[in-house]
């Protein structure tokens, strides 16, 4: 056999190892799908937007819970405009306000997403490190990164095994994800590796979409409280971390207040956790300590889930996130109750 019929052999049964992989991947449709990854590069594609947005415009920014429950299709039917979406899973959002603010022109119409755990924690640190690296990632990217963003994209769509984040979920199917599943664990070594699972897919407009089934298997939903309830209980109460917190509100004040004086609007949102998560905020971060203050800070229009009903309603999986039909009836009932307080204007 010559040398170029062993490289075509070769290329040929690469090419039905690939396909046998994909076709096992899809084979699993309630756990993965083609999308493309919502990592920096996705992101700043979104955040380019903002250079051009008017004071007509909508800018949504805020961690996971900000990208669960709000849905950008039904707020552009509700209110005729779709928002710039800049939520950003694992992420707070201050780095991203402050970068709004302070490298944009933008003076529209800012949601501020909270996740108090997230937002006022002096443990997030690193969190906002990894948020400056989107940032800086969107400043400097160079010519090389936006063609190998722009090729990446037909795969990313149409292949399920490129799955995968920034974040490394567990269950990714990159090779350095697979590879971390192995372990044999001992009496001596013990699994007790973090186990971050990803359980929802991104559309292109950076809206998170739960899985259906974590409200179809609950046995699934439970592993991701599993994970919640690995870290959650070891955070230290209020009165360890209270002294670093009125820094981290300062920023934010700076920040809003900066932006309101060159016309900008600014609009707080509280979503719901349930009591799994929430009995934690309320030990680490009480409300009167922290989130009144806050609001009393921003000086802003603000919204928490405890105060109106179809915040409150849905029943949230994880405790954290929305499920897809939530999310839409939640998305609607908010944009229509700004709109009814005269802080959104509807145009269709």
């Amino acid at each position: 056999m010559n040398l170029k019929q062993s490289f075509l052999i070769a290329i040929i049964l690469g090419l039905i190892g690939l396909a046998a992989w994909e076709a096992y991947w899809r084979s699993k449709p309630d756990y993965y799908k083609a999308n493309l990854e919502d990592d920096r590069y996705l992101w700043a594609e979104h955040r380019a937007k903002v250079e051009s947005a008017t004071e007509r415009d909508i800018v949504i920014i805020g961690s996971s819970r900000t990208a669960f429950d709000f849905n950008t299709h039904v707020w552009e039917e509700t209110q005729g405009i779709k928002p710039i979406n800049l939520a950003t899973d694992g992420k707070p959002p201050l780095v991203f306000f402050e970068d709004i603010v302070e490298n944009t022109n933008f003076n529209g119409t800012l949601i501020l997403g909270i996740t108090p755990l997230l937002c006022f924690s002096p443990g997030v640190e690193q969190r906002n490190l990894e948020a400056k690296i989107w940032v800086n990632h969107y400043h400097n990217q160079t010519y090389a990164q936006k063609l190998g963003f722009w090729v990446s994209k037909p795969l990313e769509r149409h292949l399920v095994m490129l799955t995968s984040s920034e974040l490394e979920f567990y269950n990714d199917l990159d090779l350095k994800s697979l590879l971390k599943t192995i372990h044999i664990a001992t009496d001596e070594r013990p699994d007790n590796r973090f186990k971050l699972l990803k359980f929802s897919a991104n559309d292109e407009d950076r809206n998170l979409i739960m899985f259906p089934l974590m409200v179809t298997k609950p046995e699934f939903a439970e592993k991701v409280q599993k994970v919640w309830n690995s870290f959650l209980p070891h955070i230290p109460d209020y009165e360890i971390i209270k002294d670093g917190i009125p820094a981290i509100l300062k920023k934010y004040e700076v920040a809003a207040k900066k932006f309101q004086e060159r016309g900008g609007k600014l609009i707080l949102i509280r979503h719901k956790a349930e009591n799994g998560w929430n009995k934690h905020t309320k030990r680490i971060l009480p409300k009167s300590m922290v989130w009144d203050k806050f609001v009393q800070q921003m000086n802003c229009p603000a919204y928490h889930f405890e105060n109106y009903d179809f915040m409150s309603k849905p029943t949230l999986p994880d405790w954290s996130h929305m499920n897809a039909e939530d999310s839409k009836t939640y998305t609607k009932a908010l944009v229509n109750k700004l709109i009814e307080d005269n802080l959104l204007q509807k145009t269709n």
